[in-house]
């Protein structure tokens, strides 16, 4: 069965435009012009719910008992929500229909292209990968995605909502190659911070900062659920900050092309634990100017690399944080550190969570304002 590239048409009843959509809130707005966000609300509340009648919808939504079952009722014709009944309970409950709408996810990065296909729910649905030389990149990735795309056709009826990347390079060849399925373009980092959030550990209304550790050190920055990329998307590049005692580049010091021709990335290895108290000695000094700007409930440490790695640096940074604390001349104060939940996989599972924002769930890079 050919693969259908007609463009997903986003949840909307009502005018609201595009730039209206919104983080997930514990109340929708019953207003005519928010139906769009009321009915990503309730999509949301029931991926992260789990199944529940109109009126546990209604209580936990801030809607009215009638305006959710228009919205369940929307939702189950679009094959994204399913009706059901428990033995003993004389209300219906409604639950996410996992399956009814797929989105690619493509990284690239460090040499290759990483692909993966994941359903509403983040189960990945496909995963593959290749190598990308400089100047392929547009060619990799649209060979990657028609792939992926066709194994999709042979074997399931889901709504393919769009492809979601990282890649700059290429990114208009890659659109009309892909046309009319959406691709989105997302910067690394705010797909991590996104990855995190939508399938990670964070809450819908969280606020906590994602430090991506690469060749360079960057971070994607969450604030009441929302991302923030301040001006001209130079929000995060904590890697031109001075740090430590010697006044280095936090880029420097912490870059992972330090850790090239390693073959295990054993936090026991000799070179490897030199990196680790490096990265701490001048992260930490990072970590503490966000603290004093932001206040995140938690600051992520993740990146493309093993997560026993990221563990060993998060817990000699957890020492750091205790002993900077209790200095007299240190924060009194600082927010808890944890090593990225999705390991090396958070880029790729909030890139591929970029086409469900765009035109099925609550856009966190689009704060609602009714």
């Amino acid at each position: 069965m050919p693969i259908d590239r007609t463009p997903p048409s986003p949840l909307r009843t009502g005018s609201a435009p595009p730039a209206e959509r919104t983080a997930y809130q514990p109340a929708g707005q019953n207003l005519v012009h928010a139906a769009d966000h009321n009915l990503r609300v309730t999509l949301e509340a029931l991926r992260r719910t789990g199944p529940m009648s109109r009126l546990e919808l209604a209580r936990l939504t801030g809607l009215t008992v009638p305006g959710i079952t228009n919205i369940v009722r929307r939702l189950v014709a679009d094959g994204l929500v399913s009706e059901g009944s428990d033995e003993g309970s004389r209300a219906n409950r409604f639950g996410l229909v996992a399956e009814g709408a797929v989105s690619l996810g493509i990284d690239v990065s460090d040499g290759m292209a990483r692909l993966v296909v994941i359903d509403l729910a983040g189960k990945v649905v496909q995963r593959d990968e290749r190598p990308v030389e400089e100047g392929d990149t547009a060619r990799v990735v649209i060979e990657l995605a028609s792939a992926a795309l066709e194994r999709l056709a042979e074997g399931t009826a889901a709504r393919v909502m769009g492809v979601g990347i990282t890649a700059l390079d290429g990114a208009d060849e890659i659109r009309a190659a892909l046309a009319p399925l959406p691709v989105i373009v997302e910067p690394d980092t705010i797909a991590a911070a996104l990855g995190e959030r939508q399938f990670g550990q964070a809450t819908a209304g969280d606020s906590f900062v994602y430090v991506l550790l690469g060749p360079s050190t960057r971070a994607g920055m969450i604030i009441g659920g929302s991302v923030f990329n301040g001006v001209d998307q130079r929000a995060g590049l904590v890697g031109a900050m001075r740090t430590g005692e010697d006044g280095r580049l936090l880029d420097e010091v912490a870059s992972t092309t330090a850790l090239a021709g390693i073959a295990t990335l054993d936090p026991a290895d000799p070179a490897v634990a030199r990196w680790i108290e490096a990265v701490t000695a001048h992260l930490m000094d990072s970590i503490i100017a966000i603290s004093a700007f932001i206040a995140p409930r938690v600051i992520f440490i993740g990146g493309r690399l093993p997560a026993d790695l990221l563990a060993a640096l998060v817990s000699r940074l957890a020492r750091q944080r205790q002993e900077r604390m209790i200095e007299p001349t240190q924060p009194y104060w600082l927010p808890e550190l944890a090593p990225g939940s999705l390991s090396r996989d958070a880029v790729l599972m909030g890139i591929a969570a970029m086409p469900f924002l765009e035109f099925l769930l609550p856009d966190p890079r689009r704060p609602f304002r009714p």
